[in-house]
């Protein structure tokens, strides 16, 4: 780990009608690991991934996504990591008053 870098839309909606900034309020917290995951190669951007208990962690865990990296960086982590694996990381700094859509996250790896 050495570098940081600030995690992108964090104020957007999932696929899965899921909202991001709500995720973050819930889940994430400093010094938490989470994932970062190019989805396929020639991406312009690396998703962010946090775990997610459900039902208080009886039935386990599941990554919800809570933004990007910006795509400067896709190229330094492309090298550590192929289509479709992923790298782990850590919240370094977390912002998240209230009334505020997009909450600051950001990352060490």
């Amino acid at each position: 780990m050495g570098r940081t870098a600030n995690v992108a839309g964090t104020g957007d909606k999932n696929p899965d009608g899921s909202i991001r900034r709500d995720i973050i309020r819930r889940f994430v917290c400093e010094n938490m690991h989470i994932t970062l995951r190019i989805e396929s190669r020639g991406s312009s951007a690396i998703a962010v991934y946090v775990s997610a208990p459900m039902l208080f962690g009886v039935l386990g865990a599941r990554l919800k996504q809570i933004g990007y990296l910006d795509s400067s960086l896709v190229e330094s982590i492309d090298k550590k990591m192929g289509a479709g694996e992923s790298l782990t990381a850590r919240v370094a700094c977390l912002y998240t008053p209230p009334g505020k859509n997009n909450p600051r996250v950001s990352i060490e790896f």
